[in-house]
């Protein structure tokens, strides 16, 4: 595993500030590496979005300090040849074996100086980098990927955030820790990791349940059985599989609780009761797939929960299980969708 202790971010004015955000909130907040910003001068710069910044030291005092990793964002400056004075830092850090992570503009700012001739990597486009660098002879590592770990060198196009940052975190091995993890997963579209929606209004035919832990264990299994004999008999349609809403539910075994157990349909229409049958409005929620049984259940509840007390996420008191897949002889297929309410 890489050692990263030690991040420096080079900020200047025009730097496009959304490019390394992610990366520095990441690092920022879920872990204890040491995370500074500097510029040219030590004086304050302004962002491409008009941000006005403090960095914390010079370009002359980071040359003296035992960076790991270097963050080159882009902007217009670096596309036109400006910011030449941080290239002795970079290739003071490589030949230290340290690892520089460069984005959008600051690919060409490396290309134009021969850092990419001899190393996988990729930029905003190849015709681009080569209008932009005519002197870059790495026409042959380019890669058209949305980031590319080249060693010691990373890589991204502008619009690449959050697959630059996800190449820094997995050099670093820094998704291992688990609250980085929770949290980025929300970016990684690509990680099947929990995702803030809203969810659809719907068609719902449940019955309503007023009980405990204890009370609601002796309706597996049977309670299901009983609303879809009553939907069938009432000529409703459905057209998804079991659900069981959570109201006020807290996981303690005297707490009394709502709970609605029921089906998707194609439309409402009068029932007679207990049932009800009516249109469920929108519902905002951060959600997670879980696979396997029942049982386990709790530890995907425990991950959403401290991840959204990490974030500060205020929860509504509203919870689902949709029932994707359940195999009552093999219940490590299941597939069960937890949609957790939120503000």
């Amino acid at each position: 595993m890489k050692k990263l202790t030690n991040c420096y971010v080079f900020l200047f004015d025009g730097y496009s500030d959304w490019e390394p955000a992610l990366t520095m909130y990441g690092i920022g907040c879920f872990t204890d590496i040491n995370l500074v910003t500097f510029s040219l001068t030590g004086e304050a710069v302004t962002s491409g979005g008009k941000l006005p910044v403090q960095p914390q030291c010079s370009l002359e005092q980071s040359m003296a300090a035992d960076i790991d990793l270097l963050i080159l964002p882009g902007g217009a400056p670096m596309e036109q040849g400006a910011n030449t004075e941080v290239l002795p830092l970079v290739q003071q850090l490589l030949a230290q074996q340290k690892t520089v992570a460069a984005i959008c503009g600051a690919t060409a700012l490396l290309a134009q100086h021969g850092f990419l001739d001899n190393i996988p990597h990729t930029s905003n486009h190849p015709e681009v980098l080569k209008m932009l660098a005519p002197a870059y002879k790495g026409q042959a590592g380019y890669q058209q990927s949305a980031a590319v770990d080249g060693g010691q060198i990373i890589t991204a196009p502008g619009t690449a955030m959050v697959a630059f940052a996800k190449a820094i975190f997995n050099h670093f091995d820094l998704l291992e820790k688990e609250q980085l993890k929770f949290w980025f997963g929300f970016f990684d579209a690509g990680n099947n990791g929990p995702e803030m929606e809203t969810a659809a209004s719907f068609h719902f035919f449940y019955r309503r349940y007023q009980t405990n832990l204890a009370g609601m264990m002796q309706l597996v299994r049977t309670a299901i059985k009983t609303v879809y004999e009553a939907a069938i008999t009432s000529g409703l349609e459905v057209c998804g599989g079991a659900q069981w809403h959570y109201h006020n539910f807290d996981g303690q075994p005297d707490t009394v609780f709502t709970l609605d157990i029921g089906l998707p349909v194609t439309g409402v229409q009068p029932v007679p009761a207990p049932w009800v049958c009516e249109t469920i409005p929108p519902f905002r929620c951060v959600s997670l797939q879980h696979h396997g049984p029942w049982e386990q259940l709790g530890d995907t509840y425990g991950k959403l929960i401290t991840g959204l007390q990490m974030l500060g996420t205020p929860m509504t008191g509203y919870t689902r299980e949709q029932y994707l897949r359940y195999n009552f002889e093999q219940p490590t297929q299941n597939i069960t969708n937890v949609q957790i309410g939120i503000v």
